[in-house]
This record gives C-alpha cells, sequence and structure tokens, in this order.
C-alpha cells in the first residue's frame, strides 16, 4: 500500500488538480470523474490515471466530454479523510448559494471550503463548455471495512436508469439520510450521478476494481466504442463475480450518527450487506451497546477515526417498489 500512496505524491506534485480532460469528437455524453474526495481514499484516483493514460497512450476516440479529477488533494497529502470538515457533507443549499453569490468570508476559508471552491469553478468551466450532451458523475471512493463493490445514488429516476446498467447492488435513497454530498449537489443540475465504493481503503484490488466501473461507464454512456475498451466483459464478470446481490436495489432504514465528541467503535467483524436481527449488538458508544433497532443488513459501519456516519440498516427495496421509481 506504500506504493499507492508514493504514486498519489508523485501525481499531487507533477498534476494539478486535473488528471485529464478530453473534448472528444463528435457528439457525445459529458462524463465527469471524482476521486479522492476523502484523502484516506487513493484507489479512485490511480485508477483514473491508469485509465486515462491508457486512453491517450492507445489513441482511442472519445465522443463527448470527459473530466477526471482529483477531491481533497490536501487531505489525499496528508492521509487522512479530511482536514476541517468532511467535503462530502459540504455541498449543501446554502455553501451553494454562498459559491454563486459572493463567496465565503476570510473566516470560513479552511482547507475544506478551498477545496470546495475550486472544484465548483472547475465543474462550471465544464458544464460551461457543454452543449446539451448527456451529463454523468461518477464519485470514487473506498470503505473502512471489507466490502463487496457496491453503489449509491440519489432517489432520482435519471440515477436510478444509469445504476441499473451495472452489475453491482446499490442503495437508491442516500439523500434521505446524507446531506451536503458532491452527488447531491450534482444530481439536482441535471446529470446522471452515482457514488462507487469499490471496496476496503488499503486493498491493493480496490484500484482494479475502479478501473473496471470506470470502463463500464464509458461504455454504457457511448463514450468510447466498447470495441476498444480492453476485455469489457471481463469488467462485467469482475464486479459481478464479487457480489451476492448483483443488479438487486436496496434502502437505508437507518443511520447511526456518531457525535463528535462521542467514543463510538464499530463491533469487529461487520461487513457490508451483512444479515442482521433487531436487538443485536453493533458497536459501543461512550461505553453502552449500541443495538440494532431494526432487522436488515448491515451498511458502511465506521471501521476510521473520522466520521460521523456509524453504520447504516438497509433492506431489500420490493418489486414494487421498484417499479414506483
Amino acid at each position: 500500500m506504500e506504493r499507492v500512496w508514493q504514486e498519489i505524491e508523485r501525481l499531487l506534485i507533477h498534476k494539478d488538480r486535473v488528471i485529464t480532460e478530453v473534448p472528444g469528437n463528435g457528439q457525445g455524453p459529458a462524463i465527469a470523474f471524482c476521486a479522492g474526495l476523502h484523502g484516506n481514499e487513493p484507489s479512485g484516483v490511480l485508477a483514473l490515471k491508469n485509465v486515462f493514460d491508457y486512453i491517450k497512450q492507445h489513441e482511442i476516440p472519445v465522443k463527448g466530454r470527459l473530466l477526471a479529477f482529483v477531491g481533497n488533494r490536501n487531505a489525499l497529502h496528508q492521509r487522512t479523510r479530511y482536514l476541517s470538515h468532511d467535503l462530502n457533507r459540504m455541498w449543501t443549499p446554502q455553501n451553494i448559494k454562498k459559491l454563486h453569490n459572493g463567496g465565503f468570508n476570510q473566516k470560513e476559508l479552511d482547507p475544506e471550503n478551498l477545496e470546495m471552491v475550486a472544484i465548483d469553478k472547475l465543474l462550471q468551466d465544464f458544464i460551461g463548455r457543454l452543449n446539451g450532451q448527456e451529463r454523468f458523475f461518477v464519485d470514487l471512493h473506498t470503505t473502512s471495512s471489507p466490502s463487496i463493490p457496491f453503489a449509491a445514488i440519489d432517489n432520482q429516476p435519471q440515477s436510478y436508469r444509469f445504476a441499473l446498467q451495472l452489475p453491482i447492488p446499490f442503495v437508491a435513497n442516500l439523500d434521505d439520510f446524507l446531506k451536503g454530498t458532491l452527488m447531491h449537489y450534482l444530481d439536482h443540475i441535471n446529470f446522471k450521478a452515482l457514488v462507487f465504493e469499490a471496496g476496503m481503503h488499503d486493498d491493493p484490488a480496490s484500484i482494479q476494481k475502479h478501473e473496471a466501473l470506470i470502463w463500464l461507464v464509458l461504455g454504457l454512456s457511448g463514450a468510447i466504442d466498447q470495441q476498444y475498451i480492453p476485455n469489457y466483459h471481463g469488467c462485467f464478470t469482475l464486479l459481478q463475480g464479487l457480489s451476492e446481490h448483483p443488479h438487486k436495489v436496496f434502502k437505508i432504514l437507518y443511520r447511526h450518527h456518531v457525535a463528535d465528541n462521542s467514543k463510538f467503535h464499530m463491533l469487529p467483524g461487520f461487513v457490508n450487506f451483512q444479515p442482521i436481527e433487531k436487538g443485536m449488538t453493533l458497536a459501543m458508544e461512550n461505553g453502552r451497546p449500541v443495538t440494532a433497532p431494526f432487522s436488515g443488513h448491515i451498511f458502511m459501519p465506521l471501521y476510521q477515526d473520522k466520521g460521523t456516519d456509524g453504520f447504516f440498516i438497509i433492506e431489500r427495496v420490493s418489486a414494487d417498489e421498484k417499479a414506483a421509481i
């Protein structure tokens, strides 16, 4: 894993925020890829670099316009989730209003606010060069516990149809429980947006899974003809074969919030999509057991120092509910 961080350092030194931007040829989709929005998640950054280096080296024709960029550069340099605030909880209506109407005042300009200003300018410039293209946004992440690959979306029809094309399970109502995500911001300016979680932070295999997802998005969107994508069907096979729940849809029932001064410790051994029963002890908080208020599946258990999401409980969406979305 140290080799991965050494590559990240070289990338941060020699590149600005943009890993690459491809103007494309002719009409096609507009796709923005983000990685490293949390600074302890390097694999998506390297996956984007690897894929776009391959596209350049093999002179693969691209339709539409592509952008790949780094999220929290300062936190990546420090190898920590964030420095002052979680950058993926800051895209609230109040902060968006400040971004577009006068900006933040001097006292508000902490490291993450500065990152936010730079990312928004990059995205606004990207959007300003579009000409009616279909818009996609993919935010690449990893998790603090072992996990199969999965996606999360807001409960938006365009994002739902996009996620259904991928051979992985996904959670379809993230916006009901998490506010201020970059995905939510872009979802509401006409992007088909999703978060992809490849696996555990320090697992080198997460890079390979991120690369597979990037290639699938490029192929399914029509940005690159599938004939040019290396082992396109293998990308499907890799991601689908890692999951017991391919193409299945889940919804969040419950989020356990962790306060800043809380002493929260998830009990060891929980993994994403693991079945749990109501009343099961899941964690300890301030010396007291935290039990599951519902039966379902555990989702994103917190096994890192920073973060306010202790765990989620999810359940499978019924056929009737899927049809109603």
